[in-house]
């Protein structure tokens, strides 16, 4: 019984003076804790650290502009159900030239206003048409959400593009 007692009080004595490794730094913005390679960690420490890098990547994720991106879940992506990032419909498009044209028009929905010095447009003609030298496009943004884009004389006819919105914040 007393061999019984006292392994009981050693183990005892063992547990509670378990030693855990200090940080060795922090990083820069957050200040999470740094460890060395194998250090001993209580989980509570890890737990904390990944509960706040968590709290601010979905901060992140709700600040961004929805008609820039929008958070879904994706089954074929995310099968657990976590969400994905994807950049929004409103923000992308595929649009085309009527027969030689040089102006089409397209309208970004969901937003309320395009703003020339704040939204850039990259506008590209899509595969499966030979594309010629009179396929350079250039674009103006009219008001409210209305985008022209122009191609010289004698272009590609029914010339295919897609275009995606581009916000500078």
């Amino acid at each position: 019984m007393k061999k019984l007692f006292l392994l009981l009080i050693f183990f005892a004595a063992t547990t509670a003076a378990q030693v855990f490794d200090e940080p060795i730094d922090s990083t820069t913005h957050y200040n999470f804790r740094l460890y060395a390679q194998s250090a001993r960690v209580p989980y509570t420490i890890l737990n904390e650290d990944k509960e706040k890098i968590d709290s601010l990547i979905y901060a992140l994720i709700v600040w961004t502009d929805t008609t820039q991106h929008i958070l879904v879940t994706d089954a074929e992506i995310a099968p657990t159900g976590h969400y994905v990032l994807k950049i929004s419909n409103y923000a992308t498009g595929i649009d085309s030239f009527t027969t030689t044209l040089t102006a089409d028009t397209f309208t970004v929905s969901g937003v309320d206003t395009l703003n020339a010095y704040e939204d850039l447009f990259w506008i590209q003609a899509r595969g499966g048409t030979s594309i010629t030298a009179n396929d350079q496009f250039i674009y103006t943004i009219l008001s409210p959400n209305k985008v022209i884009v122009t191609r010289p004389a004698s272009g590609t006819s029914g010339l295919k593009y897609v275009w995606r919105m581009i916000r500078r914040y």
